[in-house]
């Protein structure tokens, strides 16, 4: 039989660029990283410098020689045959002061061909100096599979642990199957392959509890450095992905990265990104511009301490609103940054920034049945489409993290929710967005939910509705400490609230916003709502058009009221320890059947009537008895 020639080659092993991940016990209910300096909280991760692993090769003299910086081939045959054999030897020691454990693999930067089927894979870990072995007859290795079998991990043999100054061999064999024919002569492997090595700490070193601080470090992650091997990491279901570079995507990708499983992606700070820093120009059009992630119906990508970046470099003149230009001068996007199917769900974690998409949606979400966006401590910032950074139906939760700076050039700064939509903020901020024509952070469509339990929607911009423009039939509920405040808009400065949207106020503070054409609708303007005002502080003139009997009480009001009565919805209730508070009535043909009626456990008390003071020149308040209500009627 002819050799089956191939040039395969498995670059040196690289532990300079695998970054160190330790992960720390949970200690009377919290997470520690104990490193001063180089300790990161989020992610627990300890960057190398702490623990520090130094990898060397057995060369034809017996020299061991650092291999850790070499970028050239350990294996480097090219006139592979049925059964020809090569070995390296490896020492793995280390150098630093914490005691660690450490394990090799296997990763490809592009998906292999079936050469890979029969090129044979056998290690021998050793904590004794190995030599290599007579006639390469591999006598006390073990076979472990293929090189196809352990793309991106070898099994538990090439494990082992040291403490600090120790050292530990590892033998690696790769051998060409005797069992294969003609049909395997002249194939190429497909692309370069590395072995890695990567290191957690382990329990040894006691601290100010015990020496179990660390037990729960894992050696269960998946180093990766390009595109490619994002790709096949993704392709293989890996669940716990660190990257150890940047990963670029240029105009040669014809797809983005299809997440099919699961998975937590730590950006280990760093990006994910349309082309690169280098080629932000007005030339890199060669960037690829398509959707980067799309998570598959029913999965959940997670992403800590890393940057996905669409590519836009914002230049010119800075907007007063969004803090930044408004001219890119680098990509435009033709697809989302992060899009989902049915059912599937993104979690940014601390350290996530999703940025600089122009042209299209951050993240879409779709229509998805179910899809679902959480937002821990990530961020969507300075993105620009024709309909919000973030797009789609499902349930938004802004837990804490940033949405921030982004801009339409129609609806929706921030945020496009589409119909039955949950949006639900429990810290965080909604801040500097600005959209042409309405919502300078929110729009809705109709029927859609809004919990607002905390964090702040401030200093977002629109020609209507600053804050949130609600659809038909959406419920808004402001609560404990939540603050949508410094808004502005030309019409409405911070809410615009569509038919029949029901507001519910029971705590939260709605201040400083400012409708530049209209000062009576600061705070919001709302066609045919149902207001509900049972508490929080409510410091912006507000207007109620219509109205479906809204309730007024416990809320501090120091804007002013003004129902514009126009239908024959005349009447206000109260809560049965009102406050005090302005308002003004539209002076049409219900204006004399408006009225306050009281809570039915009210007993009136003298001088209740001066808590609701009306600002139509010439008319006062007064209880009338015969109907137990609050009229209006003409001062003396």
């Amino acid at each position: 039989m002819k050799a089956c020639k191939k040039d395969v080659k498995i670059a040196a092993i690289v532990i300079n660029s695998i970054a160190v991940l330790v992960i720390c016990a949970i200690l009377i209910g919290s997470t520690f990283a104990w490193f001063t300096d180089s300790a990161i909280s989020s992610g627990n991760k300890i960057q190398a410098g702490t623990l520090k692993v130094d990898l060397e090769l057995l060369d034809e003299e017996g020299n061991w020689n650092s291999i850790k910086n070499d970028s050239a081939p350990i294996f480097d045959y090219d006139k592979w045959e049925p059964g020809y054999t090569d070995v390296k030897i490896l020492k793995i020691e280390n150098e630093g002061t914490l005691a660690l454990q450490w394990k090799a693999k296997i990763v490809s930067e592009k998906a292999l061909s079936k050469l890979a089927d029969v090129i044979d894979v056998y290690v021998l870990p050793s904590a004794t100096e190995l030599t290599y072995p007579a006639d390469r007859d591999l006598e006390g290795y073990t076979y472990v599979g293929t090189v196809a079998d352990f793309i991106d991990s070898i099994e538990s043999t090439t494990t082992g642990t040291l403490l600090a100054g120790e050292v530990s061999y590892l033998g690696l064999a790769l051998k060409m199957s005797t069992e294969i024919g003609n049909e395997y002569q002249g194939l190429d492997l497909g692309g370069a392959i590395d072995v890695v090595i990567v290191a957690t700490q382990i329990s040894s070193e006691d601290d100010g509890f015990n020496n179990g601080y660390d037990s729960d470090a894992s050696l269960d992650w998946t180093p990766v450095s390009s595109a490619e091997q994002l790709r096949i990491a993704l392709a293989n279901r890996e669940y716990d992905i660190v990257l150890q570079d940047d990963v670029i995507l240029d105009g040669s990708f014809e797809e983005g990265f299809s997440v099919i499983a699961a998975v937590r992606i730590d950006g280990n700070g760093y990006s994910i990104m349309r082309g690169g820093v280098a080629t932000y120009s007005t030339e890199s059009a060669g960037a690829y511009t398509g959707t980067v992630f799309t998570v598959k119906e029913g999965v959940t990508l997670e992403l800590i301490d890393v940057t996905v970046d669409g590519g836009a470099v914002w230049s010119g003149d800075v907007d007063s609103v969004l803090g930044r230009g408004v001219e890119n001068i680098g990509v435009t996007a033709t697809g989302a940054l992060i899009a989902t199917e049915a059912r599937a769900s993104i979690v940014l974690g601390e350290g996530a920034i999703v940025q600089n998409n122009d042209g299209a949606n951050a993240i879409n979400l779709g229509t998805r049945v179910g899809a679902t966006l959480i937002i821990d401590g990530g961020e969507v910032i300075n993105n620009n489409s024709g309909a919000g950074a973030i797009w789609g139906g499902g349930n938004i939760t802004l837990n804490e993290g940033k949405i921030n700076g982004n801009s339409s050039t129609g609806l929706a700064g921030a945020i496009r929710m589409v119909s039955n939509c949950n949006f639900t903020m429990n810290a965080g901020e909604v801040r500097n967005n600005k959209a042409v024509t309405n919502g300078g952070a929110i729009y809705g469509y109709g029927a859609s939910v809004y919990n607002l339990n905390g964090g702040k929607i401030a200093n977002n911009h629109a020609a209507i509705a600053g804050a949130i423009y609600s659809g038909d039939s959406s419920t808004i509920n402001i609560r404990d400490n939540f603050m949508m405040v410094n808004n502005t808009a030309d019409q409405a400065g911070a809410m615009r609230l569509d038919n029949r949207t029901t507001v519910n106020m029971t705590g939260g503070v709605i201040s400083g916003n400012v409708s530049k054409e209209n000062p009576n609708w600061d705070g919001f303007y709302g066609w045919n709502p149902a207001i509900s005002f049972k508490g929080g502080v409510l410091a912006d003139n507000v207007t109620i058009h219509g109205g479906l009997t809204p309730t007024v009480g416990g809320v501090d009001v120091t804007g002013v009221i003004n129902f514009s009565i126009s239908t024959t919805h005349n009447t206000v209730n109260l809560v049965e320890d009102f406050g005090s508070f302005k308002f003004t009535v539209n002076e049409g043909s219900n204006f004399s059947a408006f009225n306050f009626k009281p809570a039915e456990s009210y007993t009136y008390v003298d001088g209740d009537e001066n808590k609701l003071i009306c600002l139509n020149e010439g008319y006062t308040t007064y209880f009338d008895q015969t109907t137990g209500t609050f009229r209006l009627t003409e001062a003396e």
